[in-house]
């Protein structure tokens, strides 16, 4: 048997009841519901059993709901591309579960005095799963939209040997002594290790070198100067360094000198 939809919809329940949003928001539609006594809920409670009423009922059909149709979609997977399809299904499947979760607290709330007809229970709760499903998939960006994005690259493995406070965007590497001072957007940081091996370290951190003992990231660069026949680098966080004529046609191919 194929486990993950389930262990999918039970993440998604721990991930919705675990957010305070979620749980301000039930909370709140549960204290309206409890003050207005709906469906002749007003007559039949006091106000103390109709917020206790609704709450039970907004907390179990949202769980129920929402774990039937995680689960539901999980199941059907890709088989149903179009969104429209998924919606109806997802709100079909999860209408049962509901239907009988609103049977069960009013069997319990009303006992003897329950007088429902069970269809028309099971056509109103399908109605609104879809509704609610509907809503949910036009407010919500799918797993298949969020997969069509670019990944987020990971940081340059330099970054694990400085210091927490340090790690930002890397924007330069320079030797000092036997060191290599690290540059980032939030600070610097030494790292006993030689240079070639430090920019081996960069990642797809984009740059290149443009002296022996420099070099830079190339969105990092704000502008080149010329000064007394030298040319050099100027940082966006304002640190300037020396382009090294060995290096200078390099430099000027990458675009970085005009």
């Amino acid at each position: 048997m194929n486990r993950r939809p389930l262990q999918l919809a039970l993440r998604e329940l721990q991930v919705a009841f675990t957010s305070p949003r979620v749980l301000v928001g039930m909370a709140a539609v549960s204290l309206i519901l409890g003050l207005s006594g709906p469906f002749n809920t007003f007559t039949e409670f006091g106000m103390g059993q109709r917020i206790v009423y609704w709450l039970a009922m907004v907390v179990l059909t949202y769980a129920v709901g929402q774990g039937s149709a995680t689960f539901a979609l999980a199941l059907v997977g890709d088989r149903l591309k179009a969104a429209w399809l998924r919606v109806i299904v997802a709100g079909l499947i999860c209408g049962m579960p509901v239907t009988l979760v609103v049977l069960s607290v009013n069997a319990i709330a009303y006992g003897s005095r329950l007088t429902i007809n069970p269809l028309e229970l099971w056509a109103d709760c399908t109605g609104i799963s879809l509704a609610v499903v509907a809503a949910t998939t036009a407010l919500v960006r799918s797993p298949s939209e969020d997969a069509t994005l670019p990944p987020t690259p990971a940081p340059p493995p330099i970054l694990e040997r400085i210091p927490h406070p340090q790690r930002g965007a890397l924007m330069a590497l320079s030797v000092q002594d036997h060191y290599v001072e690290v540059i980032t957007e939030k600070g610097t940081s030494l790292v006993l290790m030689r240079l070639s091996d430090a920019i081996k370290e960069t990642g797809t951190v984009v740059g290149l070198q443009i002296h022996r003992s420099h070099w830079v990231a190339r969105d990092a660069v704000k502008r080149a100067i010329r000064a007394d026949g030298k040319v050099s680098l100027e940082l966006k966080s304002g640190v300037r360094l020396p382009v090294s004529r060995g290096y200078f046609e390099a430099v000027k191919a990458a675009g970085l000198i005009v």
